[in-house]
């Protein structure tokens, strides 16, 4: 199974918002929403073969946190 970073997450973002953000930040506050969301679960699927749930990116709310919540989701399969 391919391991999702922070940094896949950073450039998922930076690719849908055009925008750089740091592991630490909120994507919300940086202006992600649910649309965004979802443009960035299809760019990972499609990059790692890995269906992210929705959830952790809520859950998560920073790349660092996502990435983390991905990981743990991951555990075990």
């Amino acid at each position: 199974m391919t391991d999702i970073s922070a940094a896949m997450i950073i450039e998922c973002v930076r690719k849908v918002l055009n925008r750089d953000i740091a592991e630490d930040t909120d994507i919300f506050s940086a202006g992600v929403d649910s649309l965004a969301v979802l443009r960035c679960r299809a760019l990972l699927k499609q990059q790692t073969g890995v269906k992210v749930p929705g959830h952790v990116f809520f859950g998560g709310r920073t790349p660092a946190g996502i990435a983390e919540l991905i990981g743990a989701e991951n555990a075990g399969r």
